[in-house]
């Protein structure tokens, strides 16, 4: 991870090192530079306020990106003396947490490493199911794989949802994209096993891993609760015509069913998979297939084991 330490002058020599061992990269921005400027150009991944700066200047740097449309999501922590919190106002000071200098230097190390992991989570959430995306997706299974897990991972994709948000907004698509991931997330807390993940890649693309015993019942069950659900989310007109019937600009008329669900599923039996691009790219091979059938439909790759 990156981190960008503003400062008001010079960088206590300790606080300096400590925050070098964490982080990858660590780059200091003093008050006589263009702050604002130089993280526009090279942003990072976490921004570290010191004292100095903020007992000078106030919290109008953490204002200007706190309501930054592009860059809001950065987290911001403040490196406070244990004085200073006396005058905080935590309401003005919308920060993500903050460190204080005079602790131990074991103490600000841990504390620093514990701010990073949560930040590396909270950066590949998926703003709006909440879920893991898809940097924490491709970790997870390739540490399965590494591991030797024989695990089955499920590719999930909703067809016709494209038509649907034209026609009922985006709002409403919402809705539904949330209404998948949490039919998937139920289903797969039911299980109740330990080897299992659920991750949002990004639009209507889902992913979730099982034990290899437990996919095929999984796969019914999702497709099951999927195709009872999603039929509330159309209006009656629609659902008497089978779905929804637009016109093009050329006057031609195409008719696109009542959404449902593609699953593809590989399997990583016998240590199958050494890297997650061979089972991306066997699961893409069988996606493209099952989303040529009608309907909501899984398939599992039966194309051989190891390889």
């Amino acid at each position: 991870m990156k981190a960008v330490v503003i400062v008001k002058d010079q960088f206590d020599e300790g606080l300096s090192q400590i925050v070098s061992e964490v982080f990858d990269s660590v780059q200091v921005l003093r008050s006589d530079e263009d702050i604002v400027s130089l993280i526009y150009m090279d942003p990072p991944d976490i921004i570290l306020i010191d004292r100095s700066y903020l007992l000078g200047h106030d919290n109008t740097i953490v204002k200007e990106f706190r309501t930054n449309t592009i860059y809001g999501h950065l987290p911001i922590v403040p490196l406070y003396g244990e004085s200073d919190l006396l005058n905080v106002s935590w309401q003005d000071m919308p920060v993500d947490d903050f460190i204080i200098e005079t602790d131990s230097e074991a103490v600000i190390r841990s504390r620093l490493e514990f701010i990073a992991q949560r930040a590396k989570r909270e950066l590949d959430t998926n703003p709006l199911t909440r879920l893991p995306g898809n940097e924490s997706i491709i970790r997870y299974i390739q540490k399965m794989f590494d591991e030797g897990s024989e695990v089955a991972v499920a590719w999930v994709d909703i067809d016709n949802f494209k038509p649907y948000n034209d026609r009922y907004g985006f709002s409403r698509g919402d809705e539904v994209l949330l209404a998948t991931a949490r039919t998937i997330i139920n289903a797969v807390k039911e299980i109740k096993q330990e080897e299992t993940f659920v991750g949002h890649v990004g639009g209507d693309d889902y992913v979730f891993i099982c034990p290899i015993s437990n996919i095929r019942a999984l796969c019914e069950e999702i497709i099951s609760r999927f195709d009872m659900v999603i039929r509330n989310f159309y209006n009656d007109d629609d659902l008497e015509q089978g779905g929804i019937i637009s016109t093009s600009r050329s006057g031609e008329t195409k008719k696109f069913p009542v959404m449902s669900i593609s699953v593809a599923v590989v399997m990583n039996e016998e240590k199958r998979y050494k890297h997650y691009g061979q089972a991306s790219q066997d699961a893409t091979d069988i996606k493209r297939y099952v989303k040529g059938i009608e309907g909501s439909n899984y398939m599992i790759d039966r194309r051989g084991k190891k390889r």
